[in-house]
């Protein structure tokens, strides 16, 4: 699905824009559902997503579902979460963060990846998405950046010309941010976010109560026999569990871990920079 060089610039550099990938009626038509529930649960935080179809077909469409898996390198993956939005005129910004869940951020052994949809593209008005290439290969915290706001920063990309229908597959240990832009008129933007992980270790869950529940609802719904795990609960730990583990304590939390054998350790001179 991915040529050689749109895995490279994705490995590189943290993300890929795939203009147009869905059609003028489809975009519509998961956009009319959007103002269905931003009427009806305003604070939509997608618990409860499994009740909208539109969304879902959004979640197991076979070309996301393709570039996903070239992502991932062949490896499998969970579904975490799905956000949706309209974003009106006058929208506040969001200071510079990124996504990758950790607790605590450690390393990116493993891929997460963010799939945002922006169902009516970009244009200058509303809010820009701000990008910062190769910011994927860093560890930090997700709001290190925070202080800096929605300001440019050296290397950022301004993605705000997209036609209707584009998706950007990123990273989400990629810092990026939204600039909030005068004009728009009656225009609003439409933004889904769905997040895959990489199968192979356990994540932190979604942060919403009843997350297994929401997964046992979507694996009903959605379930696809050559993807077992997609909707897989067991690939989560509990996030509130995961934090009260680490809240507070003091120092470095390597000596909490167990000891490892010598011939683990590093040599002297060689010993790696992993905070």
């Amino acid at each position: 699905m991915l040529s050689d060089d749109d895995k490279e610039q994705f490995r590189k550099l943290g993300y890929l824009i795939k203009p147009a990938m869905i059609d003028p009626d489809r975009a519509a038509a998961v956009a009319e559902e959007i103002d269905r529930y931003v009427e009806a649960e305003p604070r939509f935080d997608g618990s409860n997503i499994w009740k909208y179809d539109r969304l879902c077909d959004l979640i197991v469409d076979p070309q996301t579902l393709a570039i996903t898996d070239d992502i991932m390198g062949g490896e499998a993956f969970t579904f975490h979460h799905c956000h949706a939005a309209r974003h009106d005129p006058g929208l506040a910004g969001i200071a510079w963060h990124h996504d990758y869940e950790q607790i605590p951020q450690t390393n990116r052994s493993h891929t997460q990846l963010h799939v945002l949809h922006y169902l009516d593209g970009l244009n200058g008005t509303v809010g820009d998405l701000l990008l910062l290439p190769k910011s994927h290969r860093s560890v930090m915290r997700r709001d290190a950046m925070a202080f800096l706001g929605d300001q440019l920063v050296p290397g950022t990309v301004v993605v705000n010309d997209i036609p209707p229908g584009s998706v950007v597959f990123a990273h989400s240990a990629l810092v990026h941010a939204r600039r909030p832009q005068p004009g728009g008129g009656d225009r609003k933007r439409y933004f889904i976010d769905i997040a895959f992980m990489q199968n192979g270790i356990q994540w932190p869950s979604y942060g919403r109560e009843g997350w297994r529940e929401t997964l046992d609802a979507m694996d009903r719904k959605l379930h696809m026999p050559s993807r077992p795990t997609l909707f897989s609960k067991d690939n989560f730990f509990d996030i509130a569990d995961g934090v009260a583990r680490v809240h507070r304590l003091p120092g470095s939390l390597a000596m909490l871990l167990p000891e490892q054998a010598a011939s683990a350790r590093p040599v002297s001179g060689a010993i790696p920079i992993v905070q």
